[in-house]
Parts: structure tokens; sequence; C-alpha cells
């Protein structure tokens, strides 16, 4: 799921109009040589045009402050005031009028800049809108609207830096649960991940001014991207508690669940929400993602269908439901149902890849070949298409072809880690590998994602080729770490380990080997076992 973080950040704009009620109005007149009886008809009508606007009666306060410029067209507190109340009644183009009339009397007036900045920002000329503020702000650093409305400017210009310092200011004026919140994004989009954690402690102790559920969902999207999921997780459950949580909330909290490999409460969340009388299409569409992660196929086969049956027309469920199919060791079925849905949705990328994926899985190459390049027709830039049509030319050792193909793929997406693999991938398999390019690309695939740990342990088999035995044993135990459950990655360990005559690790890698091959056995012997309890109409 995307969200557009810059909408999170506008939404702390402050107007700036400082305009105060209680000034005296005869100092906004800038022709000295004035009646005094005249200044004081014009700062009676000005208090009158103040309260009539304080009062809510937009259409008086305007007639007033017209009679008020006839008289008196230098008075720069009837403009400013001229300025907010056709800001109130929507006409932006008089507001600018009226405030860039004023600012210009009053160069010098922090308040005055400020809200000529204000209405400039609002009208999205924010070159001219920065100016004013950073003027404004030279006479009165402590002004809080210039210094948040600047921030803002700052952030839309992926200046993250000097935002953070606008807002950090802002804030020491005047703490606020918004601005805690803005300084928390502005960290992450920094990838600060620890400054981001500290952040979002001090908000949110404020967290609970903020009752908008979508704010609250937007920033836990990015807390979940840069895997800080127990705050994700902690301010999701505060929000579902202030209110009667909304759907994308649910969903949001059971995808954190899941992160957490916590698959009962994303269950219980879910299924407690659909007793409720939550029966959105994506609340069943999230719980099939539930029970996928827990292995209850019978149940996430039949909650994807309530989804589309909800929603027939998102080609996602669609894709989905055929993917489930696969999961459940039924590509033919699959391919059914995907093939419906390509008929129903031609023009569908996603679609075609899910078909070709099942008809892959059915050792249909051919078709699902064809199944891949309609896609990429589709959408040529459509990445995991490019892969499957790859594996299909490696399967058949095909690999010069391949190999083109994830070349295709990685013109596209340099930054792709999996690209990066697979493409090493298949260079091991040539007959006379680039032991360089193979490396490199591992390494590449490594420095993209440290947590890939078949990279860690396809470079670990590279370095054992070429009895680099140090450097092995620190590719293997990184991919060890990353997965406890891999029997070849401790069975190279041990390996490498009696070559650096480290006889005591050697013995405990290969004894995890045996362990987990033994388990592995277990494991099928126990398949019927497992496949009649997954028979059970299983509630959380």
């Amino acid at each position: 799921m995307y969200f557009d973080w810059r909408k999170t950040i506008k939404r702390l704009v402050i107007t700036g109009f400082l305009f105060s009620f209680g000034l005296n109005f005869v100092s906004g007149q800038t022709n000295t040589k004035s009646p005094s009886a005249e200044s004081e008809s014009i700062a009676q009508s000005l208090g009158e045009a103040a309260a009539a606007f304080s009062g809510g009666d937009l259409s008086f306060a305007r007639k007033l402050l017209q009679k008020i410029l006839i008289a008196a067209p230098e008075n720069a507190a009837a403009h400013a005031l001229a300025g907010i109340v056709a800001d109130r009644e929507g006409n932006l183009p008089a507001a600018e009028r009226h405030l860039a009339k004023a600012a210009r009397l009053q160069p010098k007036s922090p308040e005055m800049r400020n809200n000529y900045g204000a209405i400039l920002l609002r009208l999205n000329r924010k070159n001219e809108a920065a100016k004013e503020f950073l003027a404004s702000l030279a006479v009165n650093s402590n002004q809080r609207s210039a210094l948040v409305n600047l921030a803002q400017i700052r952030f839309d210009e992926n200046n993250l830096t000097a935002a953070r310092d606008l807002f950090e200011k802002a804030e020491n004026i005047q703490p606020d649960a918004e601005i805690k919140r803005a300084l928390v994004i502005i960290s992450l989009r920094l990838k600060d991940t620890e400054r981001a954690k500290k952040e979002f402690q001090s908000y949110f102790i404020s967290a609970k001014d903020i009752t908008n559920q979508a704010d609250r969902g937007e920033l836990a999207t990015l807390l979940l991207e840069n895997d800080l999921v127990s705050e994700a997780i902690q301010d999701l459950e505060a929000a579902i508690n202030l209110d009667q949580p909304n759907p994308d909330l649910l969903v949001l909290l059971s995808r954190a669940y899941l992160r957490q490999k916590n698959i009962k409460s994303a269950g219980k969340l879910l299924e407690s929400a659909v007793a409720r009388g939550f029966v959105e299409a994506k609340i069943y569409a999230a719980l099939a993602e539930v029970y996928e992660a827990a292995g209850y196929f019978e149940n996430a086969i039949p909650a994807m269908r309530r989804a589309i049956e909800k929603d027939s027309q998102n080609e996602f469920y669609h894709a989905r439901y055929g993917l489930l199919l696969v999961d459940a060791k039924a590509p033919a079925a699959a391919a059914i149902r995907l093939n419906e849905a390509v008929r129903e949705f031609p023009n569908s990328a996603r679609l075609f890849l899910a078909l070709g994926i099942a008809q892959m899985n059915d050792n249909k190459t051919a078709e699902a070949r064809a199944a891949f390049e309609r896609a990429l027709t589709i959408d040529p830039k459509l990445i995991p298409a490019l892969a499957y049509s790859a594996m299909t030319f490696t399967d058949q050792a095909r690999y010069e072809e391949s190999l083109k193909i994830y070349e295709r793929g990685l013109a596209l997406d340099d930054k792709n880690a999996v690209l990066h693999y697979l493409l090493a991938d298949t260079l091991l398999k040539t007959t006379s590998p680039d032991v360089s390019r193979i490396e490199n690309a591992l390494k590449k695939a490594i420095a993209l994602d440290a947590k890939l740990a078949q990279a860690h342990l396809a470079l670990g088999r590279l370095y054992v080729r070429q009895e680099r035995w140090t450097e092995a044993a620190a590719s293997l135990e990184n991919a060890a770490k990353l997965d406890l459950n891999h029997s070849e990655t401790f069975y190279q360990l041990g390996r490498v380990y009696a070559r650096l005559k480290r006889a005591e690790d050697s013995r405990a890698a290969l004894a995890k080997f045996k362990q987990i091959t033994d388990n592995q056995k277990e494991r099928r012997e126990n398949e019927r076992r497992e496949l009649v309890r997954r028979l059970a109409n299983v509630r959380f």
C-alpha cells in the first residue's frame, strides 16, 4: 500500500494570519496628515469590521472594509483584514491582492509578511512564499506559524534537513503532536531509524491529540516500510481504541502482526472484525493472507473468494486467488480461474503474470512463457514477469537467453537485490562462469538487501570453490544467522570450519545439518496427519 507523505506534512500548514483584533488600527494608517476625527472614524470602523469577522458576518465585514479603503487606500491594517476576509470567503485572488498591499505598506512587519506568505503558499507559489517567510523570520525568529510553513516548503523541495531544523524550532516554541509526527516522518525518510525511534516515543505520548485515523495509518505504513514494526503496532493499537476503527487500520494492523509472526493476533483481530460487521472485501482479503501464513489454505481460499464476491472488479483479488490455488498445490485449478479472469480483464499485466506462474507450476513452460510475454507487452517494466520469463529459460538450461532477460531487468531497476542474485545464480550454472562477475553481482545483492540469505549462501559457496576459507566462513555464518533451517548452509559451514582447523565448530555445524535433515524427513512422514489437521475449521 502506498501513501503520499507530502500530504501528511501538508496538514501542518498554518494559515499564519496573526491579525490582532486588539491592535491600534490608526497605526495601520500610513497617511499621518489625516485629520484626527477621520482617523478615529477609521479606527472605529476597523473595530466594527473585526468584530463582524469574529462573529462570522463576513459580508458585513467586507462592506465596511471596502468603505474604509475608499477613504484610506493606504491603510495596511484594513488591507490585512480585507485579505483575511477574502480568504475566508474563498476568494484567493482578492486575498492575495490585499495581503500583498499590506506587506508592501509595512515591509518590516513580521505579521504582514507572514500573512502574505501564507496566502502565496495557498496559491502554490512556493518560492515567493518562502521569501516572505524568511523576511518575516528575519524580523522575529520566534513565529511558530512562519517556521512551520517554511518547513513545509523545504519538505516539498526534499530539503529534509532544513525542514527538520525548522520544525524543531517550531516545536520548541510550542509542542504539538502534528509537528512531532512530522519529525518522525522526516527521520524515516532520511533512513535515520534510531532517531525516528526516539522521536516516535515523544510523538506517541501526545498522539492522543491526533484522532484522524488516516493520519495514524499513514505513519504506521512508513514505520513498517522502515522495519519499525513494534512502533507501528503500538500506534495502530492505540488508534483503533480511540474510535470505531476503519477497515484500512484493521488491515494494516493485521499485516503488522504478520510481520512479527504473530499469526494468532492477526487472526483474532480480523475474525472479530467480521463478527462485528466489518465485511468489506479488504477485510476478507487480509484474512486470506493470515490463513495462508498459518498454512490453512482451506480457509484462505474461501476468504479470498468472499473478497472477490464483495469487489468483483478488483483484478488484484483475482490474481491473489489464483496464486493461493498455486500455493495450495492446485496449479491446474489456478490456471482455469486465471484464464477466466484474463478474459474479463484482458489488459491486466498482473493477471497474466499470475497465469504464467500457475502454468509454470503445472509444468506448462511454453504456455507460461507466452503469458509472461503477454504481461510484458502490457507492462514492459514489470520486473516479476521478466524474472519469471528468465526462469523458464533457466529451467531448460538456456542460460544465455536467461541472462539477457535479467540484464534487461537490471537496466530497468539496478537497485533490485533479487535480480542481482538471480543473475549470479544463473552465471554459476554456465559452463565457463565469470567468477569475478558472479562475486560482484552477489556483493551488490547483499549491499542492497543484507537480509537476502540466499545471496550470502551463494557467495559462501563461491568462496569454497576458490578455497577462500576465511571469507567463505564469514558469508556462510551470515547466511546461517538469517536462515536457521537451511541444511546446505550448515553442511558447507562444517566443511569450511574443518579446513580452518576449527574442529569443534565443524562438529556443531554438521550436527545442525543432520538435525535439519532429520526434521525434514519427519515432516515428510507427518504430511498426511498435517493434511487431516488442516481439515478443521480453525478459529484463532
